[in-house]
């Protein structure tokens, strides 16, 4: 594909992104933004990692160049929508308004969003934090552990640059070690049945999220289950493009898609089939 002139989307849907901090892979984030030219965005939590403002905040050329690109897109009409996650969530304050900065983009904050697909599909969109029993109870231990893993993540870039010399994932290990301790977290919290039981619980159709750096496309019992990943490790975003079908689009590996068919059409049903259990 040529990149030169932005695709025309509908939706971008992306988290994690943890900018501020030295292992946000903004440039990265940048060329995936300038591939696009959507109609609206959802920036899904954790854009920004408030966690380091006072212990190691890495503030650089292509941050600002970031923010100029959202606010040179709201400026042209794209919607901006931003739900706070754990690592931003001074966002969530609702002083903050009186302390936004004057060139920051139009955006709509809320925990909470309900989007409609183009086929009429009708999703929850929401970081995902406040469904994960140690942020809401001992959010002691999510900062110790993300304080350790930053220097996993240093050392983890360091061995990968001095033996692979290869385009492989930079942060492929640690991905994969931060993986099964999420996936460790889900099993004793119920993480994924309380998320999706929300959803359905709100007439929802599929929940998207981000918080556990875990981009996939699954099916529940009843809704389907969309994590959009991060900017960290993976590399990963949603798009909805124009004819309805979803992307979730990702640096290293297969491209997953979903094609959804019109929600209100006769007998429509999700098509699970496409898609691998939860």
């Amino acid at each position: 594909m040529n990149h030169s002139v932005p695709q025309p989307v509908q939706t971008l849907l992306v988290s994690d992104l943890h900018l501020g901090c030295k292992h946000s892979r903004s440039k990265e984030f940048l060329e995936f933004l300038n591939r696009y030219s959507p109609q609206a965005i959802y920036l899904v939590g954790d854009f920004f990692d408030a966690w380091k403002v006072n212990d190691g905040w890495r503030d650089t050329p292509d941050c600002q160049a970031i923010i100029d690109h959202l606010i040179a897109l709201s400026d042209s009409g794209t919607t901006l929508h931003y739900t706070p996650g754990n690592h931003d969530a001074f966002l969530r304050d609702p002083g903050f308004d009186r302390i936004m900065p004057a060139d920051f983009p139009d955006v709509q904050i809320d925990d909470t969003f309900y989007y409609e697909s183009l086929r009429g599909w009708r999703f929850l969109i929401t970081h995902g934090d406040l469904f994960d029993s140690i942020e809401t109870r001992a959010q002691w231990i999510s900062k110790s552990f993300s304080a350790f893993y930053d220097h996993c993540l240093s050392l983890n870039r360091l061995v990968i640059a001095n033996l692979l010399r290869s385009q492989r994932n930079p942060y492929g290990v640690c991905g994969f070690v931060k993986g099964r301790v999420k996936r460790a977290v889900k099993m004793l919290s119920r993480y994924e049945d309380k998320i999706m039981s929300h959803a359905a619980e709100h007439d929802c159709d599929g929940i998207i999220f981000g918080h556990l750096h875990t981009p996939a496309i699954k099916k529940g019992d009843t809704v389907l289950y969309v994590n959009t990943g991060d900017w960290v490790e993976n590399c990963t975003g949603l798009v909805e493009h124009l004819d309805g079908r979803f992307e979730l689009v990702r640096q290293y590996g297969q491209n997953q898609y979903l094609q959804l068919e019109d929600r209100n059409a006769e007998n429509a049903v999700l098509p699970f089939e496409q898609v691998a259990p939860c």
